[in-house]
């Protein structure tokens, strides 16, 4: 089928939100932080002060409350209260529109197809898209997108709750979706991780706004519905403390974070993406140039495509947009690939959690600008290709029955070092056949012995020249008997990769 292009003329519309921190007839919306996890004490402290709590927290000791303007201060100065802050105006990241009608370029850039021609999709992944809402009908997005929860308000009362799915803007976080999980269907645009779940979290209204009570409830709900990714294609002009409160606690609780460094034209980086516990992307064209409208600073992690990105809009429409909102979800896409397709426990602290992934990211990037890390690219390009390449190979290796040759499991691994890790369940013995170029290295080989008593695991370090090599593991024992067999990458991950 053709592609419907949509461009969107620039309206004037009425916001029908309260503006940042004020209410009606006086009143605050503020973010009250409290030395505990509030409770029926602190539920009355701002009862008795006339005030209405409108969401109490679980990942934050915050309330989101409305309270009387002349109450702030005697609020602030109790003893239960950390402090109190303004419910600041989040926005989503403008988008530019496109003069490019196309394919998804920035997809095929980054080497996306290479991870998905080796199996690597997303599959099973959950990335939680707070945004304007996905349209969840479209044809590039209805086998991916999952029902997540709405956090807009209108005047003070829940928006549409059941429709979480509305995306009522310009499609904003229907083309995020899209550049993070289009479908491969053979129509319209794909996806980076086009098997991953994007669930839709809408916290940003009709126009591209929300309080930030709204994005730090998306991001509870993120922590509570065990979601793996967040995208966060939005950004904040005020300064809260909530805010990085909430995005930190979230990183803890095992979530990676993705957002958009913002569009302020070589000005300084926005929040989220500027908090540590938040990987702030900025967007480049397909030349490897900085876009005009990217954010500069030294919180920017990571690059990714963001000129002219045609992705899925709303009505079952596409349209091409600039910014870097597009940047963020090539990302969160990654980070779905390597996480389906098993992440190696890189930093060394004994866990596979979104602290590998983050280190995979930033060490499998292309270096682009001045060598090693600067504030226009980060640590590179976002490398679907190698960070897929990065990941662990796992493998049951099973005594059958005739020779122990029979029951061989083959190897290819190419240049880099790498972690092997055995651990029996009954076997005897494994040999481990090492050969470089067809020719069996006598030195690089190993057999490992497992006693009947004691530690039935072996660990080996090897590392393979710029020919690569080839491993044969034999299991010896009895028919049946069976250990399981990791291969991870080592410390070094440069020009590292496997040959599946």
């Amino acid at each position: 089928m053709k592609l419907r292009c949509i461009v969107y003329a620039v309206l004037v519309m009425t916001i029908y939100f309260v503006s940042p921190g004020a209410a009606a007839g006086g009143e605050r919306a503020v973010l009250i932080k409290f030395r505990q996890r509030p409770g029926p004490s602190e539920q009355a402290l701002v009862h008795a002060a006339g005030g209405r709590v409108r969401h109490a927290y679980r990942i934050v000791s915050v309330m989101a409350a409305t309270v009387p303007e002349q109450e702030l201060a005697r609020i602030a100065q109790h003893p239960l209260v950390a402090y109190v802050e303004a419910d600041s105006l989040v926005s989503a990241v403008d988008p530019l529109v496109g003069d490019e009608y196309g394919v998804s370029w920035g997809v095929a850039h980054i080497g996306s197809e290479a991870a998905h021609s080796a199996g690597i999709t997303g599959a099973g992944i959950k990335v939680a898209v707070l945004d304007t809402g996905i349209d969840c009908l479209h044809e590039d997005l209805d086998a991916n997108c999952r029902s997540g929860a709405n956090f807009v308000e209108y005047l003070g009362l829940p928006f549409d709750p059941d429709n979480t799915v509305d995306d009522s803007w310009n499609s904003h976080g229907t083309g995020v979706a899209g550049i993070i999980a289009a479908e491969r269907n053979g129509t319209g645009v794909v996806g980076t991780a086009p098997e991953a779940e994007v669930h839709a979290v809408k916290v940003l209204d009709a126009a591209g706004f929300g309080s930030l009570s709204w994005v730090i409830a998306g991001i509870e709900w993120a922590v509570a519905n065990n979601m793996q990714i967040i995208n966060m294609s939005l950004a904040g002009t005020e300064e809260s403390q909530a805010f990085a409160e909430a995005c930190a606690a979230a990183e803890t609780a095992g979530l990676l974070l993705v957002a958009a460094a913002g569009n302020t034209y070589g000005g300084a980086v926005t929040n989220p993406a500027a908090y540590s516990s938040v990987i702030a992307v900025s967007g480049t064209d397909p030349d490897d140039q900085p876009g005009y409208f990217s954010a500069i600073g030294e919180e920017v992690e990571l690059a990714a495509p963001g000129v002219s990105i045609l992705s899925a809009a709303r009505d079952n429409t596409y349209a091409p947009l600039s910014g870097t909102s597009q940047a963020a979800p090539h990302v969160a896409g990654v980070a779905a690939l390597i996480l389906s397709a098993g992440v190696a426990d890189l930093d060394g602290d004994g866990d596979r959690d979104n602290r590998d992934v983050r280190l995979m990211l930033r060490e499998t990037a292309v270096d682009l600008g001045d060598p090693g890390p600067d504030p226009v690219y980060g640590h590179g390009l976002v490398n679907a290709a190698a960070a897929a390449a990065y990941a662990p190979v796992d493998f049951l290796l099973v005594r059958r029955n005739g020779h122990p040759l029979n029951s061989a499991e083959s190897i290819g691994l190419s240049a880099g070092p790498y972690r092997v890790t055995i651990t029996s369940n009954g076997l005897r013995s494994v040999a481990c056949r090492v050969y470089l170029d067809g020719v069996l290295s006598r030195t690089l080989s190993r057999t490992f012995v497992f006693p009947e008593q004691g530690s039935r695991q072996a660990v080996w370090e090897i590392s393979a020249g710029s020919a690569g090599l080839e491993v044969i593991f034999v299991p010896q024992g009895k028919v049946g008997d069976t250990a399981h067999v990791s291969i991870a990458a080592g410390d070094e991950l440069a020009n590292l990769g496997w040959e599946r």
